[in-house]
This record gives structure tokens, C-alpha cells and sequence, in this order.
């Protein structure tokens, strides 16, 4: 559905899908990044454009445009789907970035910033996140977001060579949020890691300082260790959504800095 919110932290912005996005989005999209979607590859600014109508037109999708605020560069899309208020949950899905930045904390930065609009301004008690059972790099990646491992989906939905495929469910309950906060904090600006600081007292003295140096600069900084992004797959009635993944050079930090 159409909205007007804007999450913003750590060097990325989430804004408002539209069809201002289109050709940025179109750029990046081509088969080789699309092997292993369970959807069909939107072709060309059309497609992508259809994708976007698609989006706005699902009850209870929050979809946005993930955006570098360095390079103010278009670095992918993903979404807050299937939002059910009364029920008090959401999921996760609709997710997929440029190749450039695969491996790097644009991943993290998001789902950060989803989960905390989830839980503290929707106040929703849980966050569901869905993968193809196949993909270990995805569920590996779920899991170090700190979700529990549910349960898998058997012959849940049409896999691309018209096989059927499982699809595992992980979720993050409202009382888990504080410790998967602190988790993504940590991966998002190693500093804090290094420093060892935990807590919202740690959390809210680091950011009255500003942002440190890692926690501004975008898609151009390699997430420590993470050289894959996950795939998510799409919530409601619609096919999921996952991505092939490819592997990006790892970074890591060439020195450490003291802190006294």
C-alpha cells in the first residue's frame, strides 16, 4: 500500500517505494542477479514499474527504497509486509539489493531499521522472516539476526523449475528485541564491539557523540565476516522472493582504533 514513512539511520535511508525508483532498480536486475527468485524477473523500467504497482497495491506492505545517504545512490528494495494491527505481527520480505553491495552492512543497517520501526512505533509482538529451505547461507543468515528457528513450511509454493519447495519460518518476538538490537548494533558499527558497550545507557551515550565513523558511510563499509546477503521470501499470497547469492569481497578493518 502507498505510505509516507521514512527510516533513516547508520548511513541508509528507507523511503517510500515509487516510480521515481524505477530506473535505478531496473538497472541492477538482470538474470544472473535474478537466478533463484521464486518470482518472475520484472523486465526492464515496465516490469520494474509493475513490481512497484504490485507493491503499493498489497494491504499492509510498507515497501521502500533503500538508499545510500553518502552516495545518494539506489542500493536495493525491501518491505514490512502482511502488517496485521489488530493481530500484532508482521513479516519481513520483499528484499533484494544491488549486487555492489552484497556482503556489506546495507543488509544489516535494514533489517535494523525495520525491526525497530516494527516493534517500537507499530508495537507489534512479532516479526516473521521466511527463506527457501535450500538456501543454507540465507538461514544461516536469518539466524545470526537472533530469530528463532520455527518450523519449515513442506511444499509451501511453485519453485522456478515447477518443482515444489519448503520454506523455513524464523520470527523475533517483542521481549527477544532488546538483545537483536544490541546483536545488529554490533555488526552495523564494530566499535561498539570493541569496545564491548551493551545497553541502552552505552547505546544512547555513543549516539549523543554522533555517529562514529563506521556508522556513516554507507554501502561503502564491508560488514566483518559477512560476504553473503540473505534471501527473503514474500509474505501474503503472493510467491516468495529470494535471492541467488554472489560473493563480495570481504572486508575487514585495516586497524582498530584505541578507545581510552
Amino acid at each position: 500500500m502507498e505510505h509516507d514513512i521514512t527510516l533513516s539511520g547508520h548511513g541508509f535511508r528507507l523511503e517510500p517505494l515509487t516510480h521515481k525508483h524505477v530506473g535505478d532498480l531496473a538497472a541492477m536486475v538482470d538474470p544472473d542477479l535474478w537466478a533463484g527468485m521464486a518470482t518472475p524477473m520484472p523486465v526492464g523500467e515496465v516490469g520494474l514499474m509493475n513490481y512497484i504497482e504490485d507493491s503499493q497495491a498489497l494491504e499492509g506492505c510498507y515497501a521502500f527504497a533503500v538508499v545510500d545517504e553518502v552516495s545518494n545512490e539506489v542500493r536495493g528494495s525491501t518491505a514490512l509486509v502482511d502488517h496485521q494491527g489488530a493481530a500484532r505481527r508482521v513479516e519481513i520480505g520483499r528484499t533484494f539489493y544491488d549486487r555492489a553491495v552484497w556482503g556489506r552492512v546495507v543488509n544489516p543497517v535494514c533489517k535494523f531499521l525495520l525491526l525497530e520501526h516494527s516493534f517500537e512505533r507499530l508495537r507489534v509482538h512479532r516479526v516473521q522472516l521466511r527463506a527457501d529451505a535450500r538456501n543454507v547461507r540465507s538461514l544461516a543468515a536469518i539466524e545470526r539476526l537472533g530469530a528463532t528457528r520455527e518450523g519449515t513450511l513442506r511444499g509451501f509454493r511453485d519453485g522456478q523449475d515447477g518443482s515444489r519447495v519448503d520454506s523455513v519460518v524464523f520470527s523475533i518476538l517483542a521481549p527477544e528485541w532488546p538483545v537483536v538490537r544490541e546483536g545488529l548494533l554490533a555488526r552495523i558499527d564494530p566499535l561498539r564491539a570493541i569496545a564491548g558497550l551493551g545497553g541502552p545507557d552505552a547505546t544512547a551515550l555513543l549516539d549523543a557523540n554522533g555517529p562514529t565513523p563506521l556508522a556513516a558511510v554507507g554501502a561503502s563499509v564491508p560488514e566483518l565476516g559477512m560476504a553473503e546477503e540473505p534471501s527473503l521470501e514474500l509474505a501474503g499470497d503472493q510467491p516468495p522472493l529470494g535471492a541467488r547469492r554472489g560473493r563480495a569481497p570481504r572486508g575487514r578493518l585495516a586497524r582498530r582504533r584505541r578507545l581510552r
